[in-house]
């Protein structure tokens, strides 16, 4: 998720030193226009225009103060050695004196604050101290040692605390499912004087789903959070943008959310489908042990070891269309997978007349794009099990994978003499991989020569870790030489994968 500062705000008066400071930064049409949105890292600071706490030195103790206000009327006096952004420096605090002065000048009050905990912070309540108010806050600060104690005094005024207001959150109304939805909403400070951090979270049916942490908004500023999420169900969620965790405390936190609604509706046409993708190295090895009868009656043993190294890319999106395409006239399959940004593999394929396949119980086809590794297939059940039903799927694949096989052949002849053959063999599959983005997204579209409009299906997957062992030693494969039908295979592989489906197949009925 990223923040994009969107708005801007204009003058900036930062006197919190001076003992009537100019606390009236008012808000203006100029300074809530919007500008072209540019992105930021959550952490960064892309402006800071409003008040600044009061800072500074004595000796080796340094010290920030701040007074906010909030809606309720209570003033918070803040002094920590450090800064507010960051960790406390080293040294505590001994005593804190607040003095708090009238508008006229003249000294209010002067309270002292002993018999501190002996910590680098403290924060001092006040509910006389309203809008404006001139203080100086003198701190006593005792080196890390305790050998030494300094003095820090500091004037600064009261101030708005930071109301972060989460304005809005645009969504469109409705949503195919499957597909990745990108949300955004608006965050907006509201007071003009102090900006804040804080988190920008959304939540679907009630349950967080995306969250930026620790987005900065400036005082009198508006960002937007951009999120993205997935729907997996045919109906209307509930959304709600909340911003929470704000740092400095918010001056109101009733206005710290904001709803809306979106409705996922079912891929056009199909029943069912599913997609997958995954990004994995693999290392592998595998033992078999077969028997091969040749032309002349001769059972020659096949011990074989084969070996398995590198990486490989696949993606696979199918799906059942519970009606029968017109398999005798052309059927259009039109498919997109897209990543980080980029269209990775598109197809455009029209089958001919589909031919009758006996063990398929339809018509099918299919076709391989050499050049771009795409393949399609589609089969037009008219009877069995799917009787009635069009299946269709679209494949990519890149890979740098290395194989080798050693092989060990041996018979006896009729004279009870052995027969001994050793054979090595290497190969590779390789073909184009592409720079992986969080997820991956696939489209998928069918449309026969007598349909109106084509049943379409899209989905997105979160790409997320895997790593996968598996070894399997069959007994048969221990003894020497192993025996026919042995199988043994050790298998290691990590990576990335990401699966999502939607609806259910018809009932099997054996």
């Amino acid at each position: 998720m990223a923040c994009a500062a969107v708005l801007t705000s204009a003058c900036t008066d930062t006197t919190p030193l001076a003992p009537r400071p100019n606390l009236t930064r008012s808000i203006t049409a100029s300074m809530m226009s919007p500008v072209a949105a540019r992105s930021h890292p959550n952490s960064e600071k892309y402006r800071d225009s409003g008040f600044q706490p009061a800072t500074g030195r004595s000796g080796s103790a340094s010290v920030s103060t701040r007074a906010l206000l909030d809606k309720t009327g209570t003033t918070d006096v803040e002094v920590t050695t450090g800064t507010f952004d960051g960790s406390p420096a080293p040294g505590t605090l001994g005593m804190v004196q607040v003095k708090a002065f009238t508008p006229s000048g003249n000294l209010a009050f002067t309270d002292n604050h002993t018999g501190l905990s002996a910590d680098a912070t403290a924060s001092f309540s006040y509910t006389t101290l309203p809008h404006g108010t001139s203080l100086q806050v003198q701190s006593a600060v005792a080196g890390s040692d305790g050998s030494r104690t300094d003095v820090v005094t500091l004037a600064t005024a009261v101030h708005f605390r930071p109301d972060l207001v989460a304005s809005r959150l645009d969504a469109p109304t409705q949503a195919p499912v499957g597909a990745a939805v990108n949300l955004q909403g608006f965050i907006l400070e509201r007071n003009g004087e102090v900006g804040a951090r804080a988190d920008c979270v959304l939540y679907v049916d009630g349950a967080a789903a995306d969250r930026a942490t620790g987005i900065w908004v400036d005082a009198g500023g508006m960002v937007a959070c951009a999120m993205t999420h997935v729907f997996t169900e045919a109906r209307t969620y509930s959304l709600e943008l909340r911003v929470e965790n704000v740092r400095p405390r918010d001056f109101d936190d009733t206005n710290n959310s904001v709803s809306a609604s979106i409705t996922a509706v079912a891929p056009s046409g199909f029943s069912t489908y599913a997609f997958q993708a995954w990004a994995v190295t693999d290392s592998a090895w595998w033992h078999t042990v077969s028997t091969l009868t040749t032309w002349d009656g001769t059972v020659e043993t096949w011990d074989q070891v084969y070996t398995r190294q590198g990486p490989s890319q696949f993606a696979t999106f199918n799906g059942l269309i519970p009606r029968m395409l017109d398999h005798t006239g052309p059927i259009t399959v039109q498919g997109e997978m897209r990543t980080n940004g980029a269209t990775v593999n598109t197809v455009d394929v029209t089958y001919p007349a589909l031919d009758w396949v006996d063990w398929q119980e339809g018509y099918c086809g299919s076709t391989y794009d050499f050049s771009t590794r795409a393949d399609t297939y589609i089969c037009v059940y008219t009877t069995g099990r799917l009787a009635g039903y069009t299946f269709v799927q679209y494949d990519w694949s890149g890979a740098d994978v290395r194989y080798h096989s050693d092989s060990y052949v041996y018979y006896w002849d009729p004279s009870g003499q052995l027969h001994q053959t050793w054979l090595s063999n290497d190969w590779t599959d390789v073909g184009p991989m592409v720079t992986l983005g969080l997820d991956f997204s696939g489209r998928l579209s069918v449309q026969g020569a007598d349909d109106p409009q084509p049943a379409t299906a899209e989905a997105t997957v979160s790409l997320e870790p895997i790593d996968l062992r598996f070894d399997y030693v069959d007994p048969a494969c221990s003894t020497t030489p192993a025996s026919p039908g042995c199988f043994e295979l050790h298998d290691h592989t990590y990576g990335l994968m990401g699966y999502v489906d939607y609806g259910s197949w018809p009932p099997f009925t054996p």
